[in-house]
């Protein structure tokens, strides 16, 4: 595994590869998009097979519970989920609770192992192992293809705002493919990152650094309704908790030059006042400055501010905080 400084580089120029963990399950039935639909934040009846989506997951109380990931087929919906309580679980017990006739939810066995590759050249990870070429598969889209003569799923999508896919193998394959793509991946110099660089990566771009970010936060105050439907009006876990209400609170990222981020939990004052706490703090990864979220009050969660947090002295920015290579970059050349 890479060091945190070249886990970064490697996210950032070339490609990291990383195990994605969590559960994975298989949905079936002729109620599947129902279930599916109860479980998560976001809309998804209108999803068509060939495409994934990524959606919140809430808790009973509307809190944030995870993030699942979901690919659609004709006939059955694969389910990659992080979340505090397992989502198998809550699946089978709303199979009951909504008495919803043939539909079965069941632990992935055959696509059972994810693994996130992710950099401007992930593609060149990815190259080959499907017969199609890799500028041709869209962003939320996915391809059935072979890993070392095995069946896998290629999913492409990320969380740094640089090229990113995910591959399902076998459970049984799993750790093998992981050998097998990280191979791959340090011929173009990256290689397997380690996990707690994606919390820089991640917040530099806005996309959700969970759990941390929303813990004890509405979807509103942690910047993350994007991820959910907030304004439907169908049934689903956690719908009765969410308040449409503008919020008092909100995050913002900051920086600090030449040392690292202050700690979770620090108190964030403008001179002298309090306006709110240090959110998510994370690794410097051998980058000049420290990186991190702050909860602040209204008016101050704005870019372009100088305040003290833990007695040190950060920067409110505009998100994104870097500039991808993948914006500028296609694929294949």
């Amino acid at each position: 595994m890479l060091n945190t400084a070249d886990s970064y580089t490697a996210l950032r120029t070339t490609a990291g590869v990383y195990h994605r963990a969590g559960e994975v399950m298989r949905l079936t039935g002729l109620h599947r998009g129902r279930l599916l639909t109860w479980m998560l934040a976001k809309q998804s009846e209108f999803a068509e097979p060939g495409t994934v989506l990524e959606s919140l997951v809430l808790d009973d109380e509307g809190a944030v519970d995870g993030v699942a990931l979901v690919v659609f087929d004709d006939e059955s919906i694969i389910v990659v989920s992080d979340c505090a309580t397992p989502l198998l679980h809550v699946a089978t017990s709303a199979i009951d609770a909504l008495q919803l006739v043939d539909t079965h939810a069941q632990q992935e066995e055959d696509f059972g192992y994810a693994i996130a590759v992710e950099g401007p050249v992930s593609w060149k990870v990815g190259d080959g192992l499907t017969d199609e070429d890799m500028s041709e598969i869209l962003l939320n889209e996915w391809r059935r293809g072979s890993l070392d003569g095995k069946e896998c799923i290629l999913i492409r999508i990320g969380t740094t705002a640089e090229y990113g896919y995910v591959v399902l193998t076998s459970s049984a394959a799993g750790p093998s493919s992981m050998k097998e793509l990280t191979a791959r991946a340090r011929e173009v110099d990256g290689g397997e990152i380690d996990p707690l660089v994606l919390r820089r990566a991640q917040a530099e771009v806005n996309h959700p650094v969970l759990p941390v970010q929303a813990l004890g936060l509405s979807i509103f105050e942690a910047g993350i309704q994007w991820m959910a439907t907030p304004n439907r009006d169908d049934e689903y876990r956690g719908r009765n908790a969410i308040r449409l209400l503008p919020p008092t609170r909100r995050i913002v990222a900051a920086s600090t030059a030449g040392e690292d981020f202050p700690l979770e939990g620090q108190e964030v004052t403008d001179e002298g006042t309090p306006i709110g706490v240090v959110k998510v703090s994370t690794p410097r990864a051998g980058q000049d400055t420290g990186f991190g979220l702050l909860l602040l009050d209204i008016p101050y969660c704005v870019p372009g501010l100088t305040l003290t947090a833990g007695g040190q002295t950060v920067r409110t920015l505009a998100r994104p905080a870097v500039d991808p290579v993948s914006w500028t970059q296609q694929i294949g050349v």
